[in-house]
């Protein structure tokens, strides 16, 4: 599996719109991963720049948010996705501003390509998340994607296993009960639960439609970063057997970002056969 990760900097999430480089879309069953950290925007005007792009709608959520910061990052969020999505659509003449959105009927955001007529291209998919410190965006070509970040430093307020045995399922609490480790328990389950938002997100279907605890996210054995997915009601007494039962038609990938992040990514395989490769 290959991992490339591309980050949005100031210099690159620039004033003049023509600067942004048209990109390659993805290919098949591949993921593109941008972020940018917010407090690497400092200019004002950079920021006023910014707030031209979005949508009436998309201004007056950010006007509503409570504090500078927060205000600052949302604006970043929506500035990420348009600027991400256009640099894919340069050739077609769409410019951040144009992009016009909408919500599929569990409440996922989506491009909404019927009013382009013109764009030849494939319709893009992308996944936001986003932390204090970081906000990320996922692009896909042809399958939904579901992206989660989480700071590594996070502290659990709660008994980490007794917070586990609430949400996850019963397979992931006996994981971390092996952990003697409190620090290596603390990361892994921060690890698991960015999985498992990133899995939900990529359903598309709000938690309801998949309750943490009613599936399992497994390393895959010999690999780096790889996991699978397991429903409960496919799960046997057979660790071996569990590992032949898991859902191979989700793709995961985990990685860290800038050191201080963790960042998982979830597709939809449409190709029964070959890995899923995130770029």
């Amino acid at each position: 599996m290959r991992i490339r990760v591309m980050s949005q900097l100031q210099r690159s999430l620039s004033i003049e719109l023509p600067s942004l480089v048209p990109l390659q879309l993805p290919s098949r069953m591949e993921t593109h991963l941008w972020f940018i950290r917010p407090d690497e925007v400092k200019s004002t005007s950079l920021l006023k720049h910014y707030s031209q792009l979005l949508s009436p709608t998309e201004k007056e959520k950010v006007l509503q948010m409570r504090g500078d910061e927060l205000k600052k990052n949302a604006l970043l969020a929506r500035t990420l996705v348009r600027t991400t999505i256009a640099r894919y659509q340069t050739n077609n003449e769409v410019d951040p501003k144009a992009l016009m959105f909408k919500k599929n009927m569990y409440g996922k955001p989506e491009v909404d390509w019927q009013n382009y007529t013109n764009c030849n291209n494939p319709p893009l998919h992308f996944n936001i998340s986003h932390t204090d410190s970081l906000i990320a965006c996922g692009v896909t070509v042809h399958v939904p994607v579901g992206i989660d970040v989480e700071d590594k430093e996070r502290k659990i307020k709660h008994d980490i296993l007794a917070f586990a045995e609430r949400f996850y399922s019963a397979d992931e609490v006996k994981f971390l009960s092996t952990l003697p480790d409190p620090e290596v328990q603390r990361k892994e389950f921060i690890k698991l639960w960015t999985l498992k938002e990133a899995y939900v997100k990529a359903l598309g279907k709000g938690f309801s439609a998949a309750p943490f605890n009613t599936f399992t996210i497994q390393s895959k054995v010999g690999t780096k970063g790889e996991y699978n997915l397991c429903k409960m009601t496919e799960m046997t007494a057979s660790s071996l057997e569990e590992t032949n039962k898991c859902d191979g038609e989700w793709k995961f990938s985990l990685l860290e970002l800038d050191d201080s992040h963790y960042a998982a990514i979830c597709i939809e395989d449409d190709e029964a056969s070959g890995g899923a490769i995130f770029s």
